[in-house]
């Protein structure tokens, strides 16, 4: 019978990584157990710091045997996430992070455009805003939808116009559903260099490159904005100046004339000091990957040239 299934419905896993929000992760593994889809695994990936999660899983844990739960010390940021990546057996990945919570129908809508259209490799959607309390919030610049109506786009042509904007067209790991195989160097992964700040958007860049994208114009799921998520953090906010950069440099979606307006406007808006200052930075969300690269590319002279060209 499992074999009927995973044949014809084929296994998506949803990985909750979490830390110390027992309250909001109920409702996120809720909202993941109602899914009509047939075929899932939920892997929870357990950083806290206090017991609160492991014993509010409990009654989850002996009801539901496609549960599977682990707990760690927290290590690097972003760590919990690959893990479950590493630890899921399907062969589509949604995330869904602990404080965010899911449409019933999410899964299975997204799953019957990868029936449908065989070179996709990430359906994403419109996504709501809740707060702290769930209360639809309005909708502003960022979850702006992309698009009126269910479409399908080359993923290339999508690449490029997420890189010409900057925007996070795909939205937070929450709203995609993506094939595993799609990304062979795991999560947070974009051409051989591991990201810990912009870890979706290293994904989603991969992802387009290795196929196309479908975007569903109704909410699937729903974003919650609250005082303690972890990118209201300076620190966090560091890592991303850095990995842009890289991203701008180093994108195959934009030509070398859009890569050298961009990365000129980089410069002029980071500066010098900040740029080389990557040198002393002791940022938890600068890898050493992301560290090595950014300094071959941004070395004095090359910022000097730029500063004369612009």
């Amino acid at each position: 019978m499992d074999l009927w299934k995973d044949k014809r419905f084929p296994k998506v896993s949803i990985l909750i990584p979490t830390y110390n929000r027992p309250q909001y992760l109920k409702l996120a593994l809720d909202s993941a157990l109602a899914q009509t889809y047939p075929n899932i695994e939920i892997i929870i990936g357990d950083d806290s710091t206090n017991n609160e999660t492991a014993n509010m899983l409990q009654p989850y844990l002996k009801q539901y045997d496609y549960i599977k739960y682990f707990r760690r010390a927290a290590r690097v940021p972003y760590d919990n996430m690959t893990q479950c990546f590493r630890f899921s057996s399907g062969e589509f990945i949604n995330f869904l992070m602990d404080d965010d919570v899911f449409h019933p129908e999410k899964i299975q809508k997204m799953m019957d455009y990868f029936f449908k259209h065989p070179n996709v490799s990430l359906v994403t959607s419109y996504r709501g805003l809740i707060d702290a309390n769930g209360n639809t919030l309005p909708i502003e610049g960022f979850s702006r939808p992309v698009f009126s109506q269910d479409t399908l786009v080359n993923g290339k042509e999508f690449g490029s116009f997420f890189m010409k904007h900057r925007i996070n067209f795909v939205g937070e790991p929450t709203t995609a559903l993506f094939r595993k195989s799609a990304l062979p160097q795991g999560w947070a992964n974009y051409q051989g260099i591991r990201y810990f700040a912009l870890v979706d958007i290293a994904s989603w860049l991969t992802l387009l490159s290795h196929g196309d994208v479908v975007y569903i114009a109704e909410p699937l799921s729903f974003f919650r904005r609250h005082a303690d998520q972890g990118n209201n953090h300076e620190a966090w906010k560091e890592g991303t100046y850095y990995e842009w950069g890289i991203l701008i440099h180093e994108n195959p979606f934009i030509d070398q004339t859009e890569r050298d307006s961009q990365i000129n406007g980089y410069i002029r808006e980071h500066g010098e000091r900040r740029i080389l200052g990557i040198a002393q930075c002791t940022n938890p969300y600068v890898s050493e990957d992301v560290r090595a690269k950014y300094m071959q590319i941004f070395d004095r002279d090359f910022i000097r040239a730029k500063q004369i060209q612009s």
